[in-house]
């Protein structure tokens, strides 16, 4: 009588109905409507319900964490669905639904008719992806080994094949998954061997010293359990992550050779869910072992990347996953730049010219890794001319440097003075990152080469889109993996980096004396 066409997320493309039964939606293992734990991290465990009251369907958010979408508004209350309806559960990038309600079959409902009724015309649930079989049996041998460590009395032996038998038992009902009761039943065990030494002292003094022992071991392997139970959940977050930075890295490969805009877009979608599911489990796995989830911050972690974010995070601009191909151009140029046979003679020129940048820049509060756009421009050559006009050590045309405040008329050219034109160079850089925001640092560096309209403009054409306003879909690596700069803005950017990285490692790439 209802149905729900997923539309994103992890069962996406599948269609899920239901008769007049309360649906849960959630990540838990009781919830009719299941996501993913790990690709559809917005979603909370129990985190709407959709229920048949007065011949109608209502949505209801039962305390979710990112809250329940209906037709992009947040619902606080219960509300009436109909057919049309877009549902999203958790927002930003949560999993949508369309919503397809049979009228006829609501309206039989209505007068009278029986739930066997409805429920013969329900869709079947769409069948969900394979997944390992738990086996019960298996995991309660493990769990009674675990309790049974150091115990000799048989007693205790009876009572930890029993509690593990009971919490396998537990698990196997939430489909393999914690069902929440392990501590309460092994606390049960406990008592049990604790009652069962307080009979025994009745009869033998001598045997609470060895029922006082049995209870300690029974402890001692309620610890174990609980750590072995801990372990394997670290185990099992660690390879979620790794999975899923196994799914980015190929996403991202493909999303290089894309040229078709509509599958692009489909593309960032599922990228910006991956990488929120990857940072939701590392701050799951976080919460279990700090150490662990430091190692695996982040995806890569080569030296290469380390400089990459070092950088990044002076302008809180860190991402998650840096885009495969913008590493590789990022290293030809550190490689180009390392290698060419005039870079001692630019490395001295910017040691000449420095003091001078940074203390415009400075003035400003500009980080210095800006400042190296003029490695890239001109070499640090402050006479340099390019064959369209622009002059200087900032390369600036005649119109961009009397915008600033530059004379460049007649017998004056300013843009020769290389204080005054750094003076410029460094208003102009901090009036772009008023503008765009200290994180989109990265556009600053575009607009530089491509002009603050040409970023402007795709920035409009990327708020034409559904979401369009929100911060991941505006910052420089949303409009590079949708290839929404030119070619050379997209080469401009590493190259700029490249220069900072070098630059700032002289002796490393032999620019010392």
């Amino acid at each position: 009588m209802i149905r729900l066409k997923i539309v994103s997320g992890s069962r996406r493309g599948t269609t899920v109905g239901f008769g007049r039964e309360p649906v849960r939606v959630g990540r838990g293992a009781s919830a009719e409507l299941r996501f993913d734990g790990a690709l559809d991290a917005t979603v909370s465990t129990h985190h709407a319900q959709i229920v048949f009251e007065r011949g109608a369907y209502h949505l209801v958010d039962t305390g979710s964490k990112n809250g329940t979408l209906l037709n992009g508004r947040k619902i606080t209350s219960k509300h009436e669905l109909k057919s049309g309806d877009r549902l999203c559960f958790g927002f930003p990038g949560g999993p949508e639904a369309d919503v397809e309600i049979d009228a006829v079959e609501v309206a039989a409902a209505a007068s009278g008719g029986t739930s066997a009724d409805a429920e013969a015309d329900t869709v079947a649930l769409a069948p969900r992806e394979a997944q390992p079989v738990y086996d019960a049996r298996q995991d309660a041998e493990r769990m009674a080994a675990a309790l049974k460590v150091g115990v000799n009395d048989t007693g205790s032996f009876r009572v930890a094949d029993e509690a593990a038998r009971k919490v396998a038992e537990r698990r196997a009902k939430a489909g393999g998954e914690r069902s929440g009761d392990t501590v309460f039943l092994l606390a049960e065990a406990m008592n049990q061997v604790t009652e069962a030494v307080r009979t025994r002292t009745a009869r033998k003094w001598v045997r609470v010293v060895a029922g006082v022992g049995a209870v300690a071991l029974v402890v001692i392997g309620v610890l174990a359990t609980v750590v072995f139970f801990q372990q394997r959940e670290i185990d099992r977050l660690v390879d979620a992550k790794a999975g899923i930075d196994r799914q980015i890295q190929a996403l991202q490969e493909r999303m290089q050779s894309e040229t078709d805009s509509a599958r692009l877009e489909a593309m960032e979608d599922s990228l910006l869910t991956l990488t929120g599911s990857a940072q939701t489990t590392l701050k799951a796995l976080q919460r279990k072992d700090e150490a662990r989830a430091a190692q695996l911050a982040v995806a890569g972690g080569d030296e290469l990347d380390r400089e990459i974010r070092k950088i990044l995070a002076k302008f809180n601009a860190s991402t998650y996953a840096i885009p495969p191909i913008f590493r590789e151009r990022l290293q030809f140029h550190i490689d180009a730049l390392a290698t060419a046979g005039n870079r001692k003679v630019m490395y001295g020129r910017k040691q000449r010219y420095w003091p001078v940048i940074m203390r415009e820049f400075a003035a400003l509060g500009l980080p210095e890794e800006m400042a190296h756009i003029a490695w890239v421009e001109s070499g640090f050559d402050p006479e340099a001319q390019s064959p369209a006009g622009a002059t200087g050590l900032w390369q600036m045309t005649t119109t961009t440097a009397q915008s600033l405040g530059l004379t460049v008329s007649g017998g004056v050219d300013e843009r020769l003075d290389p204080e005054k034109q750094t003076k410029a160079a460094a208003t102009y850089l901090a009036r772009l990152l008023s503008e765009f925001g200290e994180d989109s640092f990265m556009l600053v560096l575009a607009s530089y080469n491509r002009g603050e309209n040409g970023v402007r403009r795709a920035l409009r054409q990327v708020a034409q889109d559904p979401g369009g306003f929100r911060k991941d879909k505006r910052d420089f690596w949303h409009l590079y993996r949708l290839k929404l700069l030119p070619e050379e803005t997209r080469e401009y950017v590493p190259r700029v980096l490249a220069a900072a990285i070098v630059s700032s490692n002289a002796q490393k790439y032999g620019l010392g004396n």
